[in-house]
């Protein structure tokens, strides 16, 4: 064997050993332990926002202020007489939103469904007035019927309630009003 190749395998053994220390080294090392990221940033963001609270509609004038009867020829017909609470500024019975209960859930209604419907005077006291459309269906019924404002953002305010009986064929029936916890 001349030194030549003597040299070789030993720098074939020496890179092998190196090789092999190297791996055992890797297998051997402890794991890096868990960190949290940090960082400093000297920008700073603000910003101001403003919560609103719909103004829930509620019953006025002298009592009742709820009524449902039944009338010939002209059939079911609802009066619920409401205001906005006082200090309430920029709603008008143009915000209104008409609901009804079905399945125990009350939903909004196209007011188109409502047959004749009308809704007069100021934020101070409002008459809204309902009947036929969906009321001739209550013959004889009761149903829950209720009123709330909407606003931008499609915000709306919890309903005004009106529960109500109306008798079958011609007379008075019972109303009463409540409001619900959420709109």
């Amino acid at each position: 064997m001349t030194r030549a190749h003597r040299t070789r395998i030993l720098r074939r053994t020496l890179a092998g050993l190196a090789g092999f220390a190297l791996l055992a080294g890797v297998a051997l090392a402890p794991s890096a332990g868990d960190t949290e990221a940090g960082w400093t940033d000297a920008e700073v963001g603000a910003t101001q926002f403003a919560a609103a609270t719909m103004p829930t509609p509620i019953p006025w004038g002298a009592a009742p202020q709820c009524d449902a009867r039944n009338r010939l020829l002209v059939g079911g017909q609802i009066t619920i007489r409401w205001r906005l609470p006082e200090g309430t500024a920029g709603y008008t019975a143009d915000n209104i939103e008409f609901g009804q209960e079905i399945d125990g859930v009350l939903d909004p209604i196209l007011s188109g469904l409502l047959g004749s419907h009308s809704t007069t005077g100021t934020p101070s006291g409002y008459t809204t007035v309902v009947s036929g459309g969906l009321l001739s269906n209550l013959l004889g019924g009761s149903s829950r019927f209720a009123l709330r404002l909407t606003g931008p953002g499609d915000w709306v305010s919890p309903w005004l309630v009106a529960d109500v009986t109306i008798p079958l064929l011609v007379g008075n029936g019972t109303c009463s009003l409540s409001s619900t916890a959420n709109g």
